[in-house]
């Protein structure tokens, strides 16, 4: 601070323009880097949507974040209780946010004469004519026609009734900070207006309730995309308005995890805590849902729409807890060698593999080791045999040193032992695409095992190409499913699997179309619960 201090005095000595001096001095603050979550439409199936990340780097003089209506009190006594727990992470976002340079504003609708005279609510207000246009509340976006929406809230989605509506919150809740240069509004054209003068172009919501309040008001999710700026919701840091004996009749959360969904397809990008905090996401205390981490990266097989769509029937019908963390389905390029939104093994209990021949960053592939090392069940599809097998040395992208060279400090890390190691098996290629559909069948003695129960006693016909994984490498397998083709011997695949520290279920099963097949998704189902059921008795 000392040198910056001098560097300005030397400057203005030198007669050099003050103002632009400290705009130098500003403009020097490092970016900060997001991971953005959106579901675009699949480019193959219309109709359908991808899961897909993107690592932004925004300035943080360009970023404001808006807490959204977090009132002291609320009618409905569930959401009082949920924003008394939510308050003081959002309080962490912000605090890091404002140190970083971003601008704060707090939204807490209808509480303006609260604040008239205080700074921040001044602050706002010098801009409400600097705005570009006036907005209104509600009013869908042209990308959502025509979508459903996903929950019923027409009885206002109170499962915990408290007071009278009229008058009950007065002010913001009293674990949200407001410091000197944070603004104070609930009006749409004043927001905007300080945006402007301020050169704000990229927008975080957070707060509640999400299907009302963050998505609808005159700042909200729609408004700020109508707007033009780049706006994304902090997912982990919101809450809706959902009354669980309303449809779809699923829990207070699964409803959040719903509307989160819909406004990654249809409004807007989200991210998550973890990228100000740089811990566990946050999640509430009475939310027991298992959480699902499902890892993707391959360009083959669709894993980028059919894992989503089948996280959704998971949410719906089972009661789980979908995360993603996903790499380009591309199969060379930039970003070849990544993965997104990795944080999320941190808190998983159980993640699902669908991966091709990628390395990752060290700190990345340190966080699957520690997971596996937890003990964590893990359930590998197709491709995760050879998931982290990129066949030769993969440079750090943007430079590194050769391959001759014996450092390994310029290369990512991979895990070719992963398919012995963890999975049990042993990949050795695949036959090729035959016209003839692979006949999958239950090993005889096998039919009573809770993974394959559901099976027809007939088996089922797979367009998959046969994957070569006998003999298997572990002594601790127990195959449940065999695969035929003509004129050659029946290969494993699908069996379970004790390393030691993990209980592991692998199916070389997963073509695109194996989706379309109910047996398939439900051996999923089956093998999810299998797993969890397991790691939940080792946790007693």
């Amino acid at each position: 601070m000392k040198r910056i201090s001098s560097l300005i005095l030397l400057f203005a000595v030198a007669g050099v323009c003050l103002p632009a001096v400290k705009a130098q001095v500003k403009n020097s603050t490092p970016p900060f880097t997001v991971s953005l979550q959106k579901r675009p439409p699949s480019a193959e199936e219309k109709g359908l949507f991808i899961i897909s990340h993107q690592a932004q780097q925004w300035a943080p003089s360009q970023t404001a974040i808006i807490i959204c209506d977090m009132w002291d009190k609320h009618w409905c006594s569930g959401a009082t209780k949920r924003v008394t727990e939510m308050a003081p992470y959002i309080n962490e976002v912000i605090s890091t946010g404002r140190q970083k340079g971003m601008q704060i504003v707090h939204a807490p609708s209808d509480c303006m004469k609260y604040y008239e005279n205080t700074p921040g609510r001044k602050l706002a207000m010098k801009y409400r004519k600097k705005a570009s246009k006036k907005l209104e509340d509600g009013g869908i976006l042209e990308s959502e026609k025509g979508a459903e929406w996903p929950i019923d809230q027409s009885d206002e989605g109170c499962e915990e009734p408290g007071e009278s509506p009229a008058g009950v919150w007065t002010k913001q809740h009293d674990a949200i900070e407001i410091k000197d240069g944070d603004a104070i509004s609930d009006s749409g054209e004043e927001i905007t207006g300080l945006f402007a003068a301020k050169g704000i172009k990229n927008v975080i919501l957070t707060g509640v309730h999400t299907n009302m309040c963050v998505i609808g008001r005159t700042f909200g999710l729609r408004n700020m995309v109508r707007a033009g700026y780049n706006v994304v919701l902090l997912r982990d840091l919101t809450d809706v308005m959902y009354n669980s004996k309303m449809r779809p009749f699923v829990s207070h959360f699964t409803g959040t995890s719903l509307i989160v969904e819909y406004i990654e397809k249809y409004v807007c990008p989200t991210i998550v805590s973890t990228d100000f905090t740089g811990r566990k996401q946050f999640r509430f205390s009475e939310d027991k849902r298992p959480v699902i981490a499902f890892l993707t990266a391959e360009g083959e097989y669709k894993a980028n729409q059919r894992l989503p769509e089948f996280g959704h029937q998971l949410l719906l019908k089972e009661g789980m807890n979908c995360e993603y963390a996903t790499g380009l389905p591309a199969m060379e390029g930039p970003g070849r060698y990544n993965l997104e939104n990795m944080q999320v093994l941190n808190d998983a209990d159980l993640a699902v593999i669908f991966i091709r021949r990628i390395a990752l960053e060290p700190e990345k592939m340190s966080l699957l080791k520690n997971f596996v090392n937890r003990g964590k069940p893990v359930l590998g599809v197709r491709t995760a045999s050879h998931a982290f097998d990129a066949k030769g040395n993969v440079p750090r992208e943007g430079g590194g040193i050769t391959a001759s060279s014996e450092k390994v400090s310029g290369f990512l890390e991979q895990w070719p032992a992963f398919d012995k190691e963890i999975l049990g098996g042993n990949y050795q290629g695949h036959y090729g695409h035959l016209e003839a559909l692979t006949r999958i069948q239950v090993v005889p003695g096998m039919e009573a095992h809770p993974i394959v129960k559901d099976m027809p006693a007939e088996g089922f016909g797979s367009k998959n190409w046969l994957y070569k994984n006998a003999p298997l490498s572990s002594p601790h397998v127990q195959v449940l499913l065999t695969g035929s083709i003509p004129n050659e011997k029946p290969e494993p695949v699908l069996w379970t699997n004790r390393n030691g520290k993990n209980k592991v279920v692998y199916t070389s099963l997963g073509h695109w179309d194996d989706w379309k097949i109910p047996a398939f998704p439900q051996l999923l189902v089956n093998s999810i619960h299998y797993l969890l059921d397991d790691a939940a008795a080792q946790q007693k």
